[in-house]
């Protein structure tokens, strides 16, 4: 449904010549970042594209990919149908992101006749925090701490998350700063294919090669991957006279060539990403606000909040709901008493 890890992690682990189907850009997205993190890749699979509310054959099935609202790039609910019976999994979804208007198309014009609804539940039992309820406000805020403060602003987020980022790019647009990309998630933009996003060498942004990466092209000798930035590059040497006009995109690995670079005077750290990755960094943090860094925390879930999931299910009045991807299975089960709680590894009929 989604190039998410937890979603197609185990890819890599078939050993048979079994069809697989996603989305194009999500294809493009996990084969780009095999080179630059440990995530799993494909192994010996070889992907099928599919395309947004273009219905495709495989065996007795039809399978109709609908785009939805996520954190994820190139995500999609699946509507599956056979042998009169028509199974509807939401996949990973939400409806504050930048893409709301998937989500609301979903629920105002929803599949008839859906007999089962494999729903999310995420958020299911979690502390709500609505301090940063959208995207719309994460770009609000980055903006505000963006305009107040003096040095380099650095957001640590994911790569991944292209959402994130174009409320980023907007945020340092809006506060009157250029936009620093890392090598890794410039690749990420690039291998979206969309028009509609920030590139560089078309929109006033630089890329930068951390340290590590650069190692690994060496030794890779993938010498390619810089080479298409070159025009766009900014080098550590520039970056303390860039820092008071630059937004940069920043994972802790790079925290001591930064400070090498003596770009962090004055400068502010925003996490971006969910805050059980936050906690595992907190000494470094720690550290970082020691040394006279500002630290904030502006982010909003990739997963529907509990409002978001009554709307869906109300959509659905006659589908009978089974949820999956969720801690509080209980608590789920309190949004309709079409609730079906079901195990993993028990088998059911549509």
């Amino acid at each position: 449904s989604h190039p998410h890890a937890d979603h197609y992690g185990l890819l890599e682990k078939i050993t048979e010549p079994v069809p697989v189907f996603m989305g194009e850009a999500a294809r493009k997205i996990i084969e780009v970042s095999k080179f630059f993190t440990p995530l799993p890749a494909f192994g010996h699979i070889q992907p099928r594209p599919y395309s947004d509310r273009v219905p495709f054959r495989l065996g007795p099935f039809t399978i109709t990919p609908m785009s939805i609202d996520h954190s994820a790039h190139d995500s999609y609910c699946l509507l599956v149908e056979a042998a009169g019976k028509r199974l509807l999994y939401t996949g990973d979804l939400r409806a504050h992101g930048r893409k709301r208007n998937l989500f609301q198309s979903l629920v105002s014009d929803p599949p008839s006749n859906v007999d089962v609804l494999i729903c999310e539940g995420t958020q299911i039992g979690r502390i709500p925090d609505f301090s940063i309820p959208d995207e719309r406000s994460v770009t609000a805020k980055m903006t505000e701490i963006f305009l107040a403060t003096q040095g380099m602003c650095l957001v640590w987020c994911s790569a991944q998350n292209i959402d994130r980022l174009a409320s980023v790019f907007e945020a340092a647009k809006q506060s009157g700063r250029q936009m620093i990309l890392d090598i890794y998630t410039a690749e990420v933009l690039r291998a979206t294919g969309d028009d509609t996003l920030p590139q560089p060498g078309r929109d006033g942004i630089k890329v930068y090669l951390p340290l590590s990466i650069k190692g690994r092209i060496k030794r890779e000798e993938a010498f390619h991957i810089p080479k298409r930035y070159a025009p766009d590059r900014i080098y550590p040497e520039h970056l303390a006279e860039a820092a008071a006009t630059s937004v940069m995109t920043f994972r802790p690995s790079m925290l001591r060539e930064l400070q090498r670079a003596n770009c962090l005077a004055s400068a502010t750290i925003v996490s971006s990403l969910w805050s059980g990755y936050v906690k595992n960094e907190m000494p470094l943090i720690q550290e970082m606000q020691t040394a006279g860094i500002g630290f904030h925390h502006v982010h909003t879930s990739g997963h529907a909040t509990e409002e978001e999931l009554q709307q869906l299910v109300n959509a659905f009045p006659d589908s009978r709901i089974v949820p999956i991807h969720l801690e509080d299975r209980a608590c789920f089960g309190k949004l309709s008493n079409r609730v079906e709680l079901k195990n993993d590894h028990q088998w059911w009929e549509v």
